[in-house]
């Protein structure tokens, strides 16, 4: 079969070109032949047979199961009428078990998974390989050859409709966030379906997946490079590491279709770049919008929204009905074992796994009658912020309104346009950190949800500003579950406010690690006075870089001779009293779940 698979890699028109014009065509041939050999999968269904046996013995040890949903996506028939690309969403190593063994389970054939050639270590690498990897090189814009080397082995398994599988943002997050999508194998795969001698009836389609664990084996060590670390490269000692985990429980892990995306490469060069832009994006939401609440993402959400204190069971499952009412009105998706009666064992089954991983306090006695409290331990939290960040880009608008009608209730908002332009402050924040909707869409889901909350249609602003004091506590109360979900992001970008104060004050220029240090010693000195900032997670590189990239885009900061400079003293100042009074105005709030 490989060789089958290569004679159609040397068919690929861009190879023969390639190999007929060079001076030596014969060493040019066996050079793409070294290519093919350094990438290639080894397509081996024997191995794939007893690795799935391996797998159906073991993985029940580790996890609580694997839940594999389809959705409205028929992909066995997929399969069979199209050449069909996955592209998930990347937490963990585990990932490339879970969805290849689950593939492979449902669907009886090996799929075709690019990895970086990082992984391609002994012995490791060998089991990837014959397990369904095919290893790119990092960076290879220098030889141009490889690339065509690449696009044609794309080529070959797209004529056999192979299935393969590309994890769209490049590497695995360490913040929990989904990351910007890369763009080169979505053109690569695009360029090379285009030669396909049957490419305008052959579709190509791009199915995304979005992919939850209920614990990462190896966050703790992602949670590390997010707070500051250096990231260790991969290693065999490292990756074998992952097994001493393996003691542990993991829970489960949720796997999602999203709705398959179409698509051809243009003629235009122009054009194209637009287009595969537009399509990396759109399963780039598919996989945000398709993101499920697990009982593991909910409990860390609601529990890291208490900074000092400690939360009852009971509270606890209060505020979890909460925000499942609300993920109900909204078609946000979550697991099913957080519907209705299996709620309750769910949550309860999370909880053990983070105290069992020793990331939670119980504190109480366990006695009849007395009141256990619930806790995430201090040095955790920012461990923890990574299954929090899988799933707080549901809940941006809920919990800007929440900030908003705070203003609004004490008169400190007094008409739509001074609404619209808090709106738009906290958007521009934000958008920093994730992929937001369109201002367009962000004020129809607030219309949406405020209509909702009220009983009655509110059609603009203008009349949400006109409501009555009753009007404005259901608004609040109803909301209040989310006005503490993203208060650690504007803590940061306020500490990185005031850091970059010191620096003008001073009247200094200074480097990105001159910020980072100064930025360490402003926060520290605010975390201890409990005055305003109270989240410990709001101090990590990855929210201290781009908060200096905002402060930059919104003109702050200048950039000169290698150096930041404060540019514009007015603004600086005014966030600074700004965001100050939105934290401010958080630490008071206090309305009880409806």
């Amino acid at each position: 079969m490989q060789t089958d698979i290569l004679d159609d890699l040397l068919s690929y028109p861009k190879i023969v070109k390639r190999i007929s014009d060079s001076k030596d065509p014969e060493a040019t041939r066996k050079k793409v032949i070294a290519n093919f050999k350094e990438m290639r999968a080894i397509n081996s269904p024997s191995y794939m047979k007893s690795m799935e046996k391996f797998f159906d013995a073991t993985l029940p040890r580790l996890y609580d199961g694997i839940s594999y949903k389809e959705n409205d996506t028929d992909l066995r028939a997929l399969l069979e009428k199209d050449s069909v690309v996955l592209v998930p969403n990347h937490q963990s190593h585990a990932d490339y078990i879970a969805i290849n063994y689950k593939f492979f389970k449902e669907y009886k054939r090996m799929l075709y998974v690019a990895g970086g050639d990082n992984l391609n270590i002994f012995p490791i690498g060998k089991i990837f390989r014959k397990s369904g990897c095919f290893f790119i090189r990092r960076s290879f814009q220098n030889d141009i050859l490889y690339k065509f080397t690449m696009e044609a082995y794309l080529f070959a398994l797209l004529k056999r409709k192979e299935p393969i599988e590309f994890f769209f943002e490049g590497g695995r997050t360490r913040s929990g966030k989904l990351r910007p999508p890369k763009y080169g194998l979505y053109q690569m795969l695009l360029e090379a379906h285009s030669h396909l001698p049957n490419a305008k009836e052959r579709g190509l389609a791009f199915v995304p997946v979005s992919i939850a664990h209920e614990y990462v084996p190896e966050q703790k060590a992602l949670a590390k490079e997010m707070m500051g670390g250096k990231k260790k490269k991969e290693s065999t000692g490292q990756l074998f590491g992952l097994l001493k985990l393996m003691a542990y429980q993991f829970g489960k892990i949720h796997i999602n279709l999203g709705k398959p995306q179409y698509a051809y490469k243009l003629d235009d060069p122009d054009e194209n770049k637009k287009h595969v832009r537009d399509l990396a994006f759109k399963c780039f939401r598919s996989v945000g919008d398709q993101m499920v609440i697990t009982p593991t993402n909910l409990l860390v959400l609601i529990l890291l929204d208490e900074p000092t204190g400690a939360l009852k069971w009971t509270d606890i499952i209060l505020k979890a009905q909460a925000i499942l009412e609300y993920c109900k009105s909204y078609n946000i998706p979550f697991t099913d074992g957080l519907k209705d009666s299996l709620l309750e064992d769910s949550i309860g089954r999370a909880m053990d796994i983070l105290i069992g991983n020793n990331k939670v306090d119980v504190i109480g006695q366990k006695e009849v009658g007395s009141s256990l409290f619930y806790s995430i331990k201090k040095d955790s939290r920012g461990e923890l912020l990574f299954f929090k960040n899988t799933i707080v880009h549901h809940f941006i608008i809920p919990w800007t309104i929440s900030l908003a009608w705070f203003n609004v209730f004490s008169g400190e908002i007094e008409n739509a346009d001074c609404l619209k332009q808090f709106f738009i402050k906290q958007r521009s924040l934000l958008k920093m950190e994730f992929y937001l909707p369109t201002v367009k869409q962000y004020y129809s889901k607030t219309l949406k949800i405020l209509s909702n909350v009220v009983g009655r249609d509110i059609a603009n602003l203008n009349e949400a500003i006109e409501f009555t004091n009753k009007d404005l506590y259901e608004v609040a109360s109803k909301l209040s579950i989310f006005a503490r979900s993203l208060t650690y992001i504007n803590e940061a970008y306020f500490v990185s406010a005031l850091t970059l104060e010191s620096f003008q004050k001073n009247n200094v220029s200074f480097k990105t690690a001159d910020y980072m240090k100064r930025f360490a010693d402003v926060y520290s000195a605010e975390i201890q006075t409990q005055r305003v900032i109270r989240f410990p997670e709001s101090q990590n590189v990855e929210l201290m870089k781009t908060a200096l990239q905002y402060f930059e885009q919104v003109g702050v900061l200048g950039y000169e001779d290698n150096s930041y400079y404060v540019a514009d003293r007015d603004k600086l100042a005014d966030f600074i009293e700004s965001t100050e009074k939105i934290l401010l105005d958080q630490l008071k709030l206090n309305f009880k779940v409806v």
